[in-house]
């Protein structure tokens, strides 16, 4: 099985491995690009043109096939348990539905070491924690020349967090990923011992401490996407973190989200403090309770304003690069 995954500028490098794959290819190739939740992708069919391989989006229930490609629907994850295809409308990870880690920890999770995992030009961390786990259940991982991605940071973490991992000239993806596939008669499915053991869930447990068997100890970071309390994950060279619900963060993806986050909480501070002001001074001007209420409330109104401003003055400050 061969799982792909990529985002900003991987376009362009999925096509030139797609027109580079052999027609009959021992495997079947699974990817998933970043693409927003209600867009229309066209993604199928601009790899079915690229190369020999058919291409489709990927349909639930769907049993995989040798030599063909399945393409992550914009707003699904793409699951493959037991060689089926699942489809989930699951929490989003590193803040993004379709993520290429939830794609390469099922491959990982079911085909162990007959997983080639790639990973192509992006921003951010996707696939940085899913090449590990690619590469520490026996898969191989290729990455990307950073140099020659538009956007070179998933492949700088992928290959901080799987350091075996090959990297590959963007025209020659295709081939050292066809190399990598061994002999065509190689067509087994999954094995049974393959599987892991289901997660647990924190419903099923009377510990208020509850981790689930990957995580080592529970953080005072708050999730921003729930806000309930992230859980750590550490992998020999990545550390992610997790909630009980399912979402989860690569550490460069947590720290743009939690900036995103800042930033919206600073934005409602400073609302409620220019809504403060308007309504002191709707009081002063409008109470009957006498001149030391009204200039209490004057007093509150230009307190309120000038935080106000100061606040919105500090974030429409451009961050320093």
């Amino acid at each position: 099985m061969v799982v792909v995954g990529g985002s900003a500028g991987s376009l362009g490098p999925l096509r030139e491995m797609a027109a580079a794959l052999p027609p009959d290819l021992p495997g079947s190739v699974l990817v998933t690009q970043h693409v927003p939740q209600h867009a229309h992708s066209e993604l199928p069919w601009l790899l079915a043109r690229a190369g020999p391989l058919p291409a489709a989006h990927a349909k639930t229930d769907e049993a995989l096939r040798p030599g063909r490609i399945y393409v992550a629907p914009p707003g699904c994850h793409l699951l493959v348990p037991e060689g089926i295809i699942e489809l989930s409308n699951g929490p989003q990870v590193n803040r993004v539905r379709p993520a290429a880690d939830v794609m390469f920890g099922s491959a990982s999770r079911w085909f162990g070491d007959r997983v080639v995992a790639v990973v192509l030009s992006g921003l951010l961390d996707d696939g940085a924690v899913g090449a590990a786990l690619v590469a520490r259940a026996g898969g191989l991982v290729v990455v990307q020349e950073p140099q020659e991605a538009a956007q070179s940071s998933m492949p700088r973490a992928a290959l901080a967090a799987a350091p075996g991992a090959i990297v590959a000239p963007t025209g020659k993806l295709g081939e050292v990923v066809s190399g990598m596939l061994g002999e065509p008669g190689l067509l087994t499915w999954p094995r049974p011992e393959s599987r892991e053991a289901a997660e647990a869930s924190m419903e099923d447990s009377s510990d208020l401490q509850f981790l689930s068997p990957e995580e080592s100890r529970l953080t005072r970071l708050a999730c921003p996407e729930c806000g309930g309390a992230l859980a750590e994950a550490v992998l020999l060279q990545i550390t992610y973190f997790r909630r009980h619900v399912g979402h989860q963060f690569g550490p460069q993806s947590l720290a743009a989200a939690q900036a995103e986050s800042a930033e919206a909480k600073l934005w409602a501070v400073v609302a409620t403090l220019e809504e403060t002001a308007a309504l002191a001074r709707h009081l002063a001007s409008h109470s009957d309770a006498g001149e030391d209420v009204s200039d209490q409330q004057s007093r509150t109104a230009d307190w309120a304003a000038r935080l106000a401003e100061t606040v919105r003055a500090q974030v429409q400050e451009p961050p320093e690069t």
